[in-house]
């Protein structure tokens, strides 16, 4: 089965056109152009990939995550994706953390993995690892920074030593009098 899907996407002065061919039921190809307004001599983005068919999938969800990445990087402001969307781009979205997988997160963080490959690895949104990681006592940006009483003393409990929870052997001076 033979297509071809062409669609042309005008964006402010710029266009893009992504093109979605197939010559046979085995392998798509998906060619990316862009430019300005009346430059179209001089591309913005030119590119061509060949894929098997039952990879279009995988790939779909791969770009998702690619082109979000980059929005954060670039600050581009985009709606918020309904929770299907995010499921789907991140399979742990919503999923409660498990202490195994806290415990990994800090190991991670601390050799040094990047946020963007810690949350690849869990499925989650990189704000929802930066996000876990105060939570347990990190700041996302110093992994050289670990609390007072332990990397992983803050994940369901507020640290006792920032509550000024009382040190053993002391009594509180209402039952002292």
């Amino acid at each position: 089965m033979a297509f071809r899907h062409l669609n042309e996407l005008p964006l402010g002065d710029k266009v893009f056109r992504i093109e979605l061919a197939s010559d046979d039921d085995r392998e798509v190809t998906l060619t990316l152009t862009g430019w300005r307004e009346g430059a179209a001599a001089a591309p913005l983005a030119s590119g061509k990939l060949r894929l098997p068919v039952e990879d279009v999938a995988s790939l779909r969800i791969a770009l998702n995550r690619a082109l979000r990445a980059l929005a954060i990087v670039a600050d581009v402001s985009e709606p918020i994706p309904d929770r299907d969307v995010l499921r789907e781009l991140y399979p742990g979205h919503g999923a409660p953390w498990v202490p195994q997988h806290e415990e990994e997160l800090v190991r991670r963080f601390h050799d040094g993995e990047t946020v963007a490959r810690i949350a690849a690895r869990f499925g989650r949104t990189p704000d929802s690892v930066r996000t876990k990681l105060r939570e347990l006592g990190h700041d996302p940006r110093r992994p050289e920074f670990c609390p007072p009483d332990g990397c992983l003393s803050w994940s369901r409990y507020a640290s006792p030593a920032l509550l000024g929870a009382a040190v053993p052997g002391q009594q509180a001076g209402s039952e002292a009098s």
